[in-house]
């Protein structure tokens, strides 16, 4: 089987074992639609249909109702119907790019680096280096879509490799590994990044035979790019070779498109680290202070979980993310932290619902405190595992919530931090007692 035959069967029409971060994968006959939220992609292998104008049609109207540009890449394997009802349906072509493979055993390392070069391999956890080279036109996947697909696995699929001279960043190449396939993409290549290429070939590329057991995985055999212009050239030079030609159409609806995904996982900005800095300074905790839980305001009401099992616990998070979409506003942004981990970042009007992302976002765990909040603090919970109690603060969110969270896990153990009743606990509001379970009050001495 040749390279080409190699990844229209594998490659063409992939449904991705992982969603990208914020995405929703969707079927509809021999398509794969991608909707990232922001815009949304088409994909396909090789195929033939007796309506093309009306599943074209398909398409736009639900790009249309979720105001997403679209992207589809044609191939010159793909039937000239295709392209002729793409144009007639309002879509434009961009300019065509040469589509690149090659064996990984095949890449030849640099010639020569500069003295003092060095090669740098970076993760999705990892900041880029400031000052990084631009990326020309007429690649496969820009930098900012592959950092914004977050972390699917433990199993990383991605890397970042920088050639980097006395602090300076000479070039730059990303690339993913195609799971379920044979094949790594090279997103793109910026500045002197083709003298990554070597490095990236052998990111996944089967190891020695040494004798020793490893943990079974997909190997990679081969890369593939997209490229045009010079770039072509630098490709061929390390061993790449065409296998056809790509162009992308693009069309877009009335309206404006949202600038940001719904789901951002990890955040990588500084915009989490923010809004945690205000909420302990509005709630009078930090991560050493906070098993003795928070300052918890006027419009907030308190439930102990320590003998919540599993499925009530699920249940707490379903009314909870229904309490939060609910009282969202347009432009919300709702936050998943914890102290010295990566954060999460919602859409909480955009998350959750049919045909949209699931909700990544969460208000409790049994070993660590879970904070969710708004960025402008307005609304959010804080899960206390040392207590094993949940804070529901905002008085939106509490009045929407209350009556469930009440019946489902009994009484309530504080309002505005006092407690309820003859039920004590421990925290900035309380004495030296500690409630172990609810209606018992027992000394901590």
């Amino acid at each position: 089987m040749s390279l080409r035959d190699l990844y229209e069967r594998q490659v063409r029409g992939l449904c991705p074992e992982h969603p990208p971060s914020g995405a929703v994968v969707e079927r509809d006959g021999p398509l794969v639609r991608v909707h990232y939220g922001t815009h949304g992609t088409v994909d396909h292998a090789t195929f033939d249909h007796d309506d093309l104008p009306g599943l074209i049609r398909r398409q736009q109207e639900v790009f249309a109702a979720r105001c997403e540009p679209a992207e589809w890449k044609v191939h010159a394997t793909d039937s000239p119907r295709l392209a002729d009802h793409l144009r007639a349906a309002g879509f434009a072509p961009g300019p065509e790019r040469v589509l690149l493979a090659a064996d990984v055993e095949a890449v030849p390392p640099p010639a020569s680096l500069r003295d003092g070069a060095t090669i740098r391999t970076l993760t999705r956890w990892d900041p880029l280096p400031p000052r990084v080279p631009e990326a020309g036109p007429g690649q496969r996947r820009a930098l900012r879509e592959l950092l914004a697909d977050g972390l699917p696995d433990e199993e990383s699929d991605m890397r970042i490799f920088t050639l980097e001279w006395h602090a300076h960043v000479l070039g730059l190449l990303w690339i993913e590994r195609l799971v379920g396939t044979d094949f790594a993409a090279v997103g793109g290549i910026a500045g002197e990044g083709a003298e990554l290429l070597h490095q990236a070939a052998r990111m996944w590329a089967p190891p020695p035979d040494d004798g020793r057991l490893r943990r079974p995985r997909r190997d990679t055999l081969f890369l593939v790019a997209e490229a045009a212009g010079p770039l072509v050239g630098s490709y061929e030079k390390a061993g790449f070779a065409e296998i056809g030609r790509v162009t992308t159409y693009r069309w877009a609806p009335p309206g404006e498109p949202a600038r940001d995904r719904p789901v951002e996982a990890p955040v990588r900005g500084r915009d989490d680290v923010e809004v945690l800095l205000r909420f302990e300074e509005r709630f009078g905790v930090t991560y050493e202070t906070a098993e003795k839980g928070i300052a918890e305001p006027a419009a907030s009401a308190t439930w102990h979980l320590g003998d919540a099992d599993e499925p009530t616990i699920a249940r707490m998070e379903e009314i909870v993310e229904r309490g939060l979409r609910a009282c969202a506003r347009p432009g919300d942004r709702l936050y998943r932290l914890k102290w010295y981990i990566s954060s999460t970042r919602i859409d909480p009007l955009r998350v959750g619902g049919p045909g949209q992302p699931p909700w990544t976002c969460y208000a409790y765990l049994d070993d660590e405190h879970v904070i969710q909040a708004t960025a402008d603090l307005r609304m959010g919970t804080f899960g206390n595992w040392r207590e094993s109690s949940l804070c529901v603060f905002g008085d939106d969110l509490v009045g929407h919530v209350d009556e469930e969270l009440t019946t489902l896990l009994g009484t309530v153990l504080r309002r505005g931090g006092r407690p309820v009743g003859n039920v004590w606990s421990f925290g900035p509001q309380a004495d030296s007692r500690t409630i172990r379970r609810v209606g018992t009050v027992t000394d901590a001495t």
